[in-house]
């Protein structure tokens, strides 16, 4: 029963206001998805969770930039190269496959991303033209006809090993001042292959090379010299004095000897060869101080000068 006093229009209002909130929802939900409930669930239902995948990713840090380490030794390379943070590798960079010192020269040098690998070469060996190349070793130039001074620049070239120089003549002493000598042999050859700091070895002269090393330049130097035979001076032409004694022309000495007979030569002491000596030539160690006739029937001494011995009036 209504009580006076009261109106019901606000209640119809609000209910009419409802109904038509619940009529706009059911006509949004048909619009999209058709309101299937139940194939929702049934979707739901068919999808079901993959397995769980975890990725690690492993992040290395990119070395610091350096210098190129060609021409320095094995060692400061290695330790620049560990100090900028590569991973360091070494190999001889020739074809020998030989075990790496750390005083080796580097020739070549290839860089990953982390890492580095040097190519070495024994320590004074030139390097290869490629890596895992021979050697290329220099050769002994041809220096004879050359001065010294010409020729150890040449050889300088291909060697840092010692020049040694001897007197192409045994009778010619190379002075300090030779530069201006010329060379008339070499050892080792031209064309030698020179491997490492290789000592050499030049025969100079003044002037006029021999045929052979250990040959004089003046031939009455050689102990085994030979002069010509002289002629005969006549010294005891005549007969007469002594042939009173009626005695037998006899093979008189050097030292003035008989009367009578030929200008013969005695020669208390002969070389090797068993030639006599002429003043001017070497005598031996053991005839220091002794005499003798020379070829020309002339008495030399055997006397020392300096380093050699020679015979002399």
């Amino acid at each position: 029963m209504n009580r006076p006093g009261r109106s019901q229009a606000p209640v119809r209002g609000a209910r009419k206001a409802w109904l038509k909130g619940i009529g706009a929802g059911v006509l949004i939900c048909a619009l999209v998805t058709g309101c299937g409930g139940g194939d929702d669930e049934k979707a739901a239902a068919a999808v079901k969770p993959g397995p769980t995948v975890t990725v690690t990713a492993t992040v290395t840090a990119t070395p610091a930039l350096m210098e190129s380490q060609v021409d320095g030794t094995v060692a400061d390379a290695t330790g620049a190269a560990k100090e900028h943070g590569y991973r360091v590798t070494v190999h001889d960079a020739s074809e020998k496959n030989a075990s790496v010192a750390d005083d080796w020269s580097v020739c070549f040098e290839k860089y990953g991303r982390d890492s580095v690998d040097f190519g070495a070469v024994a320590a004074g060996a030139p390097c290869p033209k490629a890596d895992g190349r021979p050697i290329p070793w220099p050769a002994m130039p041809g220096v004879i006809g050359r001065t010294y001074a010409a020729a150890a620049t040449a050889v300088g070239g291909v060697t840092k090993g010692e020049i040694s120089v001897k007197a192409s003549y045994r009778d010619e002493r190379v002075p300090a001042g030779h530069d201006g000598w010329k060379v008339c042999f070499q050892s080792p050859d031209a064309g030698t292959k020179v491997v490492g700091d290789r000592d050499v070895t030049l025969w100079l002269t003044k002037s006029g090379c021999p045929a052979a090393t250990g040959t004089y330049k003046d031939r009455t130097n050689d102990p085994d010299y030979t002069p010509p035979v002289a002629a005969d001076s006549g010294s005891g032409g005549s007969s007469g004095s002594s042939g009173s004694s009626g005695g037998s022309s006899s093979a008189g000495s050097a030292t003035g000897g008989s009367s009578g007979g030929s200008a013969g030569t005695t020669c208390e002491i002969t070389s090797n060869a068993g030639n006599c000596y002429n003043a001017g030539q070497f005598c031996r160690d053991a005839d220091v101080g002794r005499s003798t006739h020379a070829g020309n029937g002339r008495l030399i001494h055997c006397r020392s000068e300096g380093s050699r011995n020679r015979w002399n009036y």
